[in-house]
């Protein structure tokens, strides 16, 4: 009986015990306001260089009247507006400061919107890719012969050379915009990765 008596008798220390592990995680929550900080700022400048590229763009329609480069732009200028949207509203819903009461589904939840928008990004960027490098070859072989795109690209060598173009610069730079990618947020998510790992081994 008086062991039992002295078992109940330590339940405040297991309450104890049990608060710090409470502030420990707490504690976990305070070192993840960098990363997801970090995140969300290289999200703001992500959106200010698709921007400027944005207004490049227009500058090229503008001053290049070939319509088949000025179809290809519009449908890039269509996927930064695209890009921009998605970016935008990835950007709004990081929360730095994880205000909500539930970390680990918090964590989760900007671990995963960060790696649907980059798969969703990819895939899209896919089927752009083939149009930004037609109206590049474009642009750039009417303006270095002097012709207009349709006397450019007339000589069936022209097309070749044009459909070589695209089959290298599409992985180019599909690997291209993979590696910016990582630079700008692949630490800090799997900074988030591990967190999640660690809390879920807490938990």
């Amino acid at each position: 009986m008086k062991d039992l008596n002295k078992i109940w008798g330590q339940d405040d220390t297991q309450k104890d015990v049990l608060q710090e592990m409470l502030q420990n995680k707490s504690f976990t929550k305070g070192s993840l306001h960098s990363p997801l900080a970090k995140l969300k700022k290289n999200l703001f400048i992500h959106i200010i260089y698709a921007v400027v590229i944005t207004l490049g763009y227009a500058f090229v329609i503008y001053y290049f009247s070939f319509w088949q480069v000025q179809a290809c732009i519009l449908l890039l200028i269509g996927f930064n507006f695209w890009a921009m949207s998605s970016a935008y509203r990835l950007y709004k819903n990081v929360d730095p400061d994880l205000t909500h009461d539930d970390v680990l589904t918090e964590l989760k939840k900007h671990y995963f919107a960060f790696s649907d928008w980059q798969k969703q990004s990819m895939r899209v960027a896919l089927f752009i890719y083939p149009f930004a490098g037609a109206g590049g070859f474009m642009l750039g072989g009417a303006i270095g012969s002097g012709k207009t795109p349709e006397a450019f690209m007339s000589d069936y060598r022209i097309m070749i050379a044009l459909g070589i173009t695209i089959v290298v610069l599409v992985p180019l730079a599909y690997w291209l915009s993979k590696w910016m990618y990582r630079v700008a947020f692949g630490t800090y998510i799997a900074q988030l990765k591990e967190s999640i790992a660690e809390l879920e081994r807490e938990g």
